[in-house]
Formats: structure tokens, sequence, C-alpha cells
């Protein structure tokens, strides 16, 4: 490049008046200088080197060392605006370059989705995985709501699912995830091994028939069930064991795609236990209306109220 035509790209540039091509060559051409350790060139060390220095000193609100030619001060500054133009290209790379694939089951609906790797993710009503097109180092995913996971084994690419405030970290296993309420996510694993961390880097392991549940009190809660249970919504079945009715009426609101709310608040803290498959709303309804003893009323047929039975 002619000795004047840097000179005129550089006080551009000063000015902050020149097009993006024209910065990319100023940059690049200072980076080079800075990584080969050459010298600023004699023709730019005259009156105009200070001015033009100082100029960009100046715009970006840096104050000179008076130790330091302001020539090599500008350099500094040079290299900042370098680290910082290349996090900005690493992050546009990520996150212009890697689509991302929401998959989504709506109230009323399950989805099974099978990822490029071979992994089958079943998700629940009202659930959604949202992944790359092209899986890198791990293989992550990320979970709203519900998702039971068979995982291709890869020991080279964990899997990694971010659900609630938890990542589930495995090579290849069955598991169940369920985050429908973000403070309160439970996993329990089917077969193989999973690693479960909460955000403070507290991890626990778990094997076949195990399950953690991350509370809202910050902690895990360790529990050994059969962990075939908690899949059984994969076969149209409402597992409910010592339930509250307030989670009830989540899962059907999920499930049949209804609006069901309580009179009574304290209605929701009481439990229930049974098992429906492939039932219709009307009978679960009657069934929860029987055992514990309160009235169901239809405001339209997808809103539903639970009120207390006074006529007992």
């Amino acid at each position: 490049m002619k000795k004047e035509d840097l000179i005129q790209l550089v006080e551009k540039y000063a000015a902050d008046t020149c097009t993006a091509e024209e910065r990319n060559t100023v940059e690049a051409y200072f980076k080079n200088l800075q990584e080969t350790g050459e010298d600023i060139p004699d023709y730019l060390l005259d009156q105009k080197r200070d001015h033009i220095f100082n100029t960009i000193i100046t715009q970006t609100n840096t104050p000179k060392v008076k130790k330091l030619p302001a020539w090599k001060q500008a350099m500094k500054i040079a290299a900042s605006i370098l680290i910082i133009a290349a996090l900005a290209l690493s992050y546009n790379l990520f996150t212009k370059e890697i689509p991302t694939i929401t998959e989504l089951a709506a109230k009323g609906e399950k989805k099974e989705v099978l990822l490029h790797d071979g992994s089958i993710v079943v998700l629940n009503s009202n659930s959604s995985i949202t992944y790359p097109e092209k899986f890198g180092k791990t293989r992550e995913v990320m979970l709203e709501g519900e998702a039971y996971f068979k995982v291709h084994r890869n020991t080279q690419q964990p899997f990694i699912v971010k659900a609630g405030k938890v990542d589930v970290k495995v090579l290849g296993t069955s598991f169940n995830i369920n985050a429908y309420d973000t403070l309160n996510t439970k996993v329990s694993v089917l077969t193989g091994k999973v690693q479960v961390t909460d955000p403070t880097g507290k991890k626990v392991y778990l094997i076949k028939d195990q399950q953690a549940e991350y509370t809202e009190k910050k902690d895990f809660k360790l529990s050994q069930e059969n962990s075939n249970d908690g899949i059984a919504w994969t076969q149209n079945t409402i597992m409910l064991k010592e339930t509250t009715l307030g989670e009830t009426a989540q899962i059907l609101e999920n499930w049949y795609n209804v609006t069901i709310q309580f009179e009574d608040k304290d209605l929701e803290n009481l439990t229930i236990s049974g098992k429906f498959k492939d039932e219709k709303l009307e009978n679960i309804l009657e069934s929860i209306a029987f055992l514990k003893q309160v009235k169901i009323d239809y405001l339209t047929k997808n809103q539903i109220i639970i009120r207390r039975n006074t006529h007992n």
C-alpha cells in the first residue's frame, strides 16, 4: 500500500469516516505490525502521527500515559479494539451460523422427536426442546416442560440437557426430566448413569430407579422408586402418588387443554393417588370429586372450577 493511501486511511479511521472495508484494512495493518513486532513506518512518524493517534485516544476516552509516545498508546488501544472485535465475531458466528431447531408439543398432544445423532426425545404435552442443527463437541439441548430421553451412546460427545435450574449430563442412557416448574426439576433414571449439576456446581449421580429433585430450597431431594412410573405418561397413563390437587390440575390442563381453577386455595393442597390410562377428562374429575369430596363445575367446556362440596 502506498504511504499516501495508508496515511489517508488512518486519518479517516481516526475521524470515524471510513467505510467498513477501510476500517478492516487499517485494523489488519496494525494487527500485522503488532504480531510481527515491526515498527511504525517512518512516513507515519511525522507531525501527523501524534495528531492521528491522539484523535483515536480521544475517541475511545482513554487517558494518555505520559511516559509512552502517543503512537504506542494507540497501538494498545488498537489491540483492545481487535480483541473486542474478535469476541463480537465469535459471538456472531455462534449465534448466526449455527441455527437452532425447536420442537413443540402443544397442550393436548405428545410428540416424538428423532435427533440427528440418533437419540429419541418424547415430549409431554405443553413442552418443547431446542437444539442446534449440528452438534459440536457436546450434544446440548434445552428443555421446557417434560420429556423422556433415550440417548444414543457416544463417549466422545456427551449429551447435556439444560432444564430448569439444572444441567443433566450423560453419555448414553434413558431418563425422564420434569421441569414444568423451573424451581422444582425432577430427574428420573431408567437405564445407565447421569450426572445432575445445580447452579452452584454441586453434582449428584443417579443410576437406574433413582431420582433427584432440585427444589426451590436450592438443594437436591433424592429418592428411589420404579422409574417406569415416571414415564407412564408416554403410555397415555396419568400416575398420581400423593400428588396435590394443584399439581394434578396442571397435569390435566396440559393433557386436555383446559383451564382448572379452585374456589378455595386450600383445596389445592389436598393429595390424591391413582392411575388413569386413556381416561376421559370427565371420568378423572368424577373420581377426584368422589375421593376428595369436592364439587366439579363446568363454566364452559374448557373452563372448570373445583369447589368445596357444601352438601356433605
